[in-house]
């Protein structure tokens, strides 16, 4: 990569929207949704990406799911894919606009952000749909943990960098996640649900 990938000072050139529906799980007890939106709104922002957050930052019972007063597992993000669908499907809005689907629940992980990867082809791993994303509210602090979800979503990828302080570093514990640089900005201006 040219150095000028690199550039953090990198702004995206003409209008877009990076655009999000959310939806809250009933097991999610600790309610950070506003904290960790307005970080990753801040950040785009940066770099002239607009946020548009659909049905809007605060919790509301129809995008509310009912799931059991456990731990969500694998298992169980097929179900949790299929409620949101039932509740704000993007195929039959008028604009034909795709979003970004965010659950706010309680899942057994490491982290405290999970991306939902589409099945690369020819697999029998992943999601049948694009990736969407599973945030905590239990983040620990960190207020990151959604634009590093969204840069998973952007990409379809697991990856990492190792460079401390990008929204892509795997871990916020040594050095707040500020960063993003050129080509990160770039992925996210041409994902599916930015426009």
């Amino acid at each position: 990569m040219a150095s000028s990938d690199w550039d953090p000072n990198y702004k995206n050139p003409g209008a877009a929207k990076a655009r999000l529906t959310l939806f809250w799980a009933s097991n999610y007890k600790i309610d950070t949704s506003k904290t960790v939106l307005d970080y990753a709104e801040k950040l785009l922002a940066e770099h002239n990406i607009g946020f548009d957050v659909y049905p809007g930052k605060t919790r509301t019972d129809k995008h509310t799911i009912q799931v059991p007063d456990k731990l969500l597992l694998p298992e169980d993000y097929n179900d949790l894919r299929l409620k949101m669908g039932a509740i704000f499907d993007d195929q039959k809005t008028a604009d034909k606009r795709q979003r970004l689907p965010v659950i706010f629940c309680e899942f057994k992980d490491t982290g405290v952000g999970l991306t939902v990867l589409t099945r690369p082809v020819g697999t029998t791993t992943g999601s049948p749909w694009l990736p969407y994303c599973l945030v905590s509210g239990v983040i620990n602090g960190d207020e990151s943990v959604l634009i590093h979800e969204i840069g998973h979503a952007a990409t379809n990828s697991p990856n990492h960098l190792p460079t401390l302080g990008n929204i892509m570093h795997d871990s916020p514990a040594k050095q707040k996640r500020t960063t993003i640089v050129k080509t990160q900005i770039q992925a996210i201006a041409r994902c599916y649900f930015v426009r």
